[in-house]
């Protein structure tokens, strides 16, 4: 076997990895309460293939990283799925009534939505990254979103070019998941050597 074909297998078998865990990823999200600990897991499989690659494992890596943050993630999960529903109540509210001031609570409104979204993007990474509590890992997240805003934009970017990559080529859909938690954990990674002290 030449060396061109030891390389083309390598991309094969790594393809491969990032399918399967992309498949384990979306089975266990179909439950909708498991959303929150099976994207958990995905991140730390990911994180886990950027430092030793991945031949670090996958499926049996994949549970037992669900079951070691099934807790936190859990009620996080449950706490933000509360957040989310008020947050689009108030914005169904707000839609349909006039009032004095409208324009200003409607600026706040944005802003929350805004903030909830960023801070979304940042709780995995630091649920996986750090060993905090469930208080503490939401200010870290809600930090993290503010305090390096260049790179939160980055990580939008790189969320809204996957969407549409799989709009226009449905069949990424088979990495979708494991691919932009990968790309966006290689982001996040950079970022966590700079803020690392600031961390609690």
């Amino acid at each position: 076997m030449n060396k061109s074909e030891n390389i083309f297998f390598r991309i094969l078998d790594i393809f491969a990895y990032f399918v399967l865990l992309n498949a384990i990823w979306i089975i266990c999200c179909v439950p909708i309460l498991t959303i929150f600990p099976a994207t958990t897991a995905l991140f730390g499989v990911v994180r886990k293939w950027h430092s030793e690659g991945t031949d670090a494992g996958s499926i049996r890596l994949f549970f037992s990283l669900f079951r070691e943050n099934f807790k936190r993630s859990f009620i996080i999960g449950v706490l933000w799925t509360i957040a989310g529903v008020i947050l689009f109540v108030d914005w169904s509210i707000l839609q349909q009534v006039e009032f004095t001031g409208k324009i200003v609570v409607f600026a706040l409104l944005i802003f929350s939505i805004m903030l909830f979204i960023f801070m979304t993007i940042y709780i995995f990474f630091v649920l996986v990254h750090y060993e905090l509590s469930i208080l503490q890992t939401l200010k870290n997240a809600l930090f993290l979103s503010l305090g390096y805003f260049i790179h939160t934009l980055l990580l939008l970017v790189t969320i809204v070019g996957a969407i549409t990559i799989t709009i226009f080529a449905p069949i990424f859909i088979m990495i979708f998941g494991s691919i932009l938690a990968f790309s966006m954990y290689f982001i996040f990674h950079k970022l966590s050597i700079k803020v690392q002290q600031q961390l609690v």
